[in-house]
C-alpha cells in the first residue's frame, strides 16, 4: 500500500515537472524584461529631457517655519547646505543619498549635525548647527510621519494668476511676474513676504519684479486676512467668528499677514485676544481665547485663511529640462531602491514597510504626472524607476518569484535531486497568501492618500459657554 501511494506521488511529480519543463523560457525572464525596459525609457529620457523644479534642484533654504527645530539651530533663508549627518548633498528633494530631505529622514541620532555655507557681510562663512528633528503625530491608521527640521527649498514665486480687486492687482502685478525681492531683501520663498511683514510691521512695501528679463520696483499694499473655514467646536466658532470674515486688527495691531496673526496667536495661549472684523459692510469686535488642541504643541483658534495677497503661484516655477545619461539614470534608481531597503532594515530609522507604495499610488502618480505641463517627460522618467524596482523586486529569493525559481534551481543542483512538490506546494502557498496580504496592507495606506484620508483638523475641547461679539 504504501509503495503504491509512493508511486503516485512520484508519478504526480513527474506529471508537474513535465508540465513546467514545458514553461517557454522567456516566461522566466521577467527580471530582463523590465530591465530592458528601464534601459529603453532611460534612453527615452536621455533623448527628450527631463523636467526639475527649482525646489528640486537647489539646496539652498527658501523659508525657514517659525519655533520649528530649524529656526531654534539658527538655520536662515538663504542658507545653502553642504551636508546632512555627515554626508554631501546636490539636492534638496528626491530620495537619492545626495538629497537632503532623504539625509534627513535616514538619519537616526537624536541631533542632525547640518553644515551650512552662508554670506554674513560679504563673506562667505561654513557652519555646522545641530537640529533636533521632530516627527508628526499621525494616528494608527496612518502612515507614521517621517522626521522633520522644518525646511522649504528656495524656489523664486512665479505668478500664475492674480485675482481681481486684490493687493496684488492693485500693486499691477500679473502672471509671468517673478518675485525676487523685498524691501531690497532676497526672496527665497514666497513665504518670505509674510514672515518679512511678521519681523517689520507698518513698514512700506516695495517688491522687486523680474518681468520680461528686466527688474521692476512695484510698492505693494497688503490687504486684510480673510477667514476661508472655521473648525466645529474651536475657540473662534464658540466667539462667533465665520466664512467670509475679514481680520483688520488683533488687539489694537493691523492685521497684515496671516503669518504674523498665527505667531502672535501661538504667544496668547489662554489669554484673551481681541480681533476686529469685518462683515457684511459692518466693524466688529470678537474677543477670542486661543486654546491648544488635543495632540498638538501649539495654539490655535481653529481658522483656516484664505490665500494671500490674492496671487496664485505657478506650481512648477522656474523648470529646466536635463538629460541624464541612462546609466546614470538606472544608477541611481538602484542606489534609491538599496537605500529604501536599508533604511526599512534599520531598527532606529523612521521608515517602515507602510511607507512603500503599490499599483493604487503608482497609478495616481502617473495621473498626476500625465495631467501636468510636460508631464509626460516625468512619466517617462517614473517608468524608468518603476521598471528597475520592477527587476529587483523579480530577483527576491521568493518561491512565487523568478528569484525564488533561481534559488530552487540552486537547491536541486546542491542536492542533487528535486524538491517534493507537495513541499513546493506548501511554500508557495504561504509565500502568496504573505505577498496578497502585503499588497493589501499597502493598498490600505495608498488608498486614504488618494482620498487625502490623512488630513487632520485641530481638535478642541468643546465648551458650553461662548463669547459674543459686540457690534461697533
Amino acid at each position: 500500500m504504501r509503495h503504491l501511494v509512493w508511486e503516485t506521488d512520484l508519478e504526480k511529480n513527474n506529471q508537474w515537472r513535465a508540465i513546467l519543463a514545458r514553461v517557454s523560457p522567456l516566461w522566466r525572464l521577467g527580471p530582463l524584461f523590465s530591465f530592458l525596459l528601464a534601459v529603453l525609457f532611460a534612453v527615452s529620457i536621455w533623448t527628450v529631457g527631463r523636467t526639475v523644479g527649482e525646489a528640486e534642484a537647489t539646496t539652498t533654504i527658501g523659508y525657514v517655519v517659525p519655533d520649528s527645530p530649524a529656526a531654534q539651530a539658527g538655520l536662515q533663508a538663504g542658507d545653502k547646505i553642504l551636508s546632512v549627518d555627515g554626508h554631501r548633498v546636490s539636492r534638496f528633494g528626491g530620495m537619492s543619498e545626495e538629497s537632503i530631505q532623504w539625509r534627513i529622514v535616514r538619519s537616526e541620532g537624536e541631533t542632525i549635525p547640518i553644515t551650512i555655507e552662508r554670506t554674513v557681510n560679504g563673506r562667505s562663512e561654513t557652519i555646522t548647527v545641530e537640529a533636533r528633528p521632530i516627527v508628526p503625530e499621525t494616528k494608527w491608521w496612518v502612515r507614521k510621519g517621517f522626521r522633520e527640521v522644518g525646511i522649504v527649498p528656495a524656489e523664486k514665486p512665479v505668478i500664475a494668476k492674480v485675482e481681481p480687486v486684490s493687493p496684488a492687482a492693485r500693486a499691477g502685478l500679473g502672471p509671468g511676474d517673478m518675485i525676487v525681492a523685498i524691501n531690497g531683501q532676497p526672496l527665497y520663498e514666497i513665504l518670505g513676504i509674510a514672515d518679512y511683514m511678521r519681523q517689520h510691521p507698518g513698514e512700506p512695501l516695495t517688491l522687486t519684479v523680474e518681468r520680461g528679463g528686466k527688474k521692476t520696483q512695484v510698492p505693494f499694499e497688503p490687504g486684510s486676512p480673510k477667514i476661508d473655514d472655521v473648525f466645529k467646536d474651536s475657540p473662534a466658532a464658540r466667539a462667533g467668528l465665520q466664512q467670509g470674515d475679514v481680520v483688520l486688527a488683533v488687539d489694537g495691531q493691523p492685521a497684515k499677514s496671516t503669518l504674523a496673526i498665527s505667531d502672535y496667536i501661538k504667544r496668547h495661549t489662554g489669554q484673551p485676544i481681541t480681533m476686529s472684523i469685518l462683515r457684511d459692510g459692518t466693524t466688529r469686535e470678537v474677543k477670542v481665547t486661543p486654546e491648544i488642541p488635543r495632540g498638538d504643541t501649539v495654539a490655535r483658534i481653529g481658522i483656516v485663511w484664505s490665500e494671500d495677497f490674492g496671487i496664485t503661484l505657478d506650481q512648477y516655477g522656474n523648470m529646466m529640462v536635463k538629460h541624464p545619461r541612462p546609466l546614470e539614470q538606472i544608477r541611481s534608481s538602484m542606489l534609491s531602491i538599496f537605500s529604501t531597503v536599508g533604511a526599512i532594515a534599520s531598527p532606529k530609522s523612521d521608515v517602515r514597510l507602510q511607507h512603500m507604495s503599490g499599483p493604487v499610488m503608482m497609478l495616481q502618480v502617473y495621473y498626476k504626472m500625465l495631467s501636468s505641463k510636460e508631464g509626460w517627460r516625468m512619466a517617462l522618467w517614473f517608468s524608468v524607476v518603476i521598471n528597475v524596482n520592477l527587476a529587483l523586486l523579480n530577483l527576491l529569493p521568493i518561491p512565487v518569484l523568478d528569484g525564488g525559481h533561481i534559488l530552487l534551481a540552486l537547491i536541486e543542483a546542491v542536492r542533487r535531486r528535486p524538491v517534493s512538490m507537495r513541499v513546493l506546494e506548501v511554500v508557495q502557498t504561504a509565500c502568496a497568501v504573505v505577498i496578497i496580504g502585503f499588497m493589501i496592507y499597502i493598498a490600505f495606506f495608498d488608498v486614504q492618500d488618494l482620498f487625502g484620508f490623512r488630513r487632520e483638523t485641530p481638535r478642541f475641547l468643546p465648551k458650553a459657554a461662548s463669547a459674543k461679539s459686540t457690534q461697533q
